[in-house]
């Protein structure tokens, strides 16, 4: 065996900031499968609570935007969640107009849109969630 082998064979002494951080990494490793399996055992199973508010309202060419933000707060998603947006006058409902949204998380918010022929702001305009999907 040359002196050039025997050198490489030699064993060096792993430095101590390799060994901070692999335990640094171990730590984290071990705290996000500790996290983990906190939800999977601790969380709550509330059905989709989907709440929808008004976010503004804008004139178009073909008529008016009303921009919505849909607030799940329950632990289940939903799918295919039917957002229904109604403008009422003195006699009752004027006009209706719905749009989907595909997926709505846990906890989570979506925002979308509504058109209307007619202007919201001159009617009392009622924004509701009207159905999901088990995804």
């Amino acid at each position: 065996m040359t002196d050039e082998q025997a050198a490489d064979t030699v064993r060096r002494p792993i430095p101590v900031t390799e060994w901070v951080v692999a335990a640094l990494g171990a730590l984290l490793v071990a705290g996000t499968i500790g996290y983990l399996v906190y939800l999977a055992t601790t969380r709550d199973d509330t059905p989709p609570d989907v709440r929808v508010v008004e976010q503004a309202v804008h004139a178009l060419q073909s008529g008016w935007l009303v921009e919505f933000r849909a607030v799940n707060a329950g632990s289940q998603a939903a799918a295919q969640l039917l957002i229904e947006g109604e403008l009422r006058g003195p006699d009752g409902p004027v006009e209706t107009s719905e749009a989907t949204i595909d997926y709505l998380p846990a906890r989570s918010a979506r925002e979308g849109g509504l058109i209307f022929s007619r202007d919201p702001r001159r009617h009392e305009l009622r924004l509701r969630a009207k159905g999901y999907v088990n995804p």
